[in-house]
């Protein structure tokens, strides 16, 4: 039976929101695993637990739900994602009966208690992930403080991001209930495969000289990185650009500026070998990144010095151990490079001579060996919690298809 605060909060929400339609495709076989992120971050990270679960249970779907903003994420098959539903009893109903969810992971908080308490009914496991203190904080619980408690008592688990967060659902929960602090969880990305054979005959050709790489380079991008590279390359004369084009026209304009400015040039597509004088290796098939992340210590991602690209995933290049340098136009990444800039593994520039002193410095010394191993720590953080997150959700799954 619902409790008073509940049926006065559904009253209230059935009173103030707009009907919803359901405009959800059909829901595929098998498990399927229900998440609510509220990030970037949040959304990688059930994105990394499913594709965990993937390889260790077999094929399982997703549906990722966000409150307010679609998270920029990879599309991907059996993965679905749509706004949460308005918290009225009713919606969240046909919301469950159509998805029939396996198992519901609710991440930082933003908690819908209608929809909870339905999810609840419906006899569906939850767990509370990377609980966030400013999350938690709704103005529903100052009037109904009881409702908080409630909704908590839902799921099965809960976990807080740090000691704020804690102290906040342990305040909301009004019991010794434990509650652990796990931090946030991993978010590691699947590198692009890199053949073994091709990185060893590379690396031979190159026989130790230093390396960058300019990758996803926008037309207007050009002239930056070439006159960085020419800088650099008046003290360091052995050093040479692996360089790699957004596209197909920008890779024909690159080609037509390189001849036009008299670089020695190999072009990878075409079968030229690395030779001992090649200063700049152009790359025009996307398909080896995993080979030159690997074989560049230290990595520019373009489509970022210049407004309405808004730059690239720079988790690929530091999950291989490149260290990375961007520009201040990321908006459709800015918290995966804020991350990795607060941990000393991404550096911003602004312009050419930004770009210039960030590849001269960097591979002047130790920096972008220091900045990488920043970079794996970084993605490799949450790993253990994760792996305890995966095993509850296995137990859990077991149960579910146990006859």
């Amino acid at each position: 039976m619902s409790s008073l605060s509940l049926i006065a909060y559904k009253a209230l929400a059935r009173s103030t929101t707009i009907p919803q339609t359901d405009p959800y495709p059909e829901r595929p076989d098998g498990p399927l695993i229900w998440g609510v992120v509220h990030d970037e971050h949040s959304a990688r990270a059930l994105i990394h637990l499913v594709e965990r679960l993937h390889h260790l249970r077999g094929p399982c779907s997703l549906l990722m739900t966000y409150a307010d903003k679609a998270p920029r994420v990879p599309d991907r098959k059996g993965q679905f994602c749509f706004q949460l539903p308005v918290d009225t009893g009713e919606t969240a109903q046909r919301f469950l009966e159509h998805w029939k969810p396996s198992i519901c992971l609710w991440f930082g908080g933003d908690l819908r208690p209608a929809l909870i308490a339905e999810t609840n009914v419906a006899k569906v496991h939850m767990m509370l992930l990377s609980a966030e203190e400013h999350l938690l904080d709704q103005s529903v619980w100052r009037w109904l403080p009881s409702l908080a408690r409630e909704t908590l008592r839902s799921f099965a688990s809960l976990a807080a991001r740090d000691q704020a967060a804690q102290k906040s659902l342990r305040k909301m929960n009004g019991t010794q209930r434990d509650i652990e602090i796990h931090g946030t969880l991993q978010i590691a990305v699947v590198p692009p495969a890199a053949n073994e054979s091709v990185f060893t005959e590379v690396s031979n050709d190159l026989n130790g000289r230093p390396v960058w790489l300019a990758s996803n380079i926008q037309e207007d991008e050009l002239k930056d990185v070439l006159k960085a590279h020419r800088e650099v390359v008046k003290i360091n004369h052995r050093l040479a650009l692996v360089l790699v084009a957004a596209s197909f026209p920008v890779s024909v304009e690159a080609r037509r500026i390189l001849k036009s400015q008299g670089w020695r040039v190999c072009h990878w597509e075409d079968g030229d070998p690395i030779e001992e004088n090649t200063q700049i290796i152009l790359v025009e098939e996307p398909e080896d990144m995993g080979l030159w992340y690997r074989i560049a210590p230290l990595s520019f991602l373009g489509s970022s010095l210049r407004p309405h690209f808004n730059g690239c995933d720079p988790y690929v290049p530091a999950s291989l151990g490149s260290a990375v340098i961007y520009g201040p136009n990321v908006r459709h990444h800015t918290s995966s490079y804020s991350r990795l800039a607060a941990v000393g593994a991404a550096r911003i520039v602004k312009d050419a001579e930004g770009l210039t002193m960030a590849v001269e410095t960097l591979l002047a010394s130790d920096q972008s060996a220091l900045m990488a191993h920043a970079a794996w720590v970084a993605i490799s953080e949450g790993a253990e919690a994760t792996d305890a997150v995966i095993e509850s959700i296995q137990a859990q799954l077991d149960t579910l298809e146990t006859p």
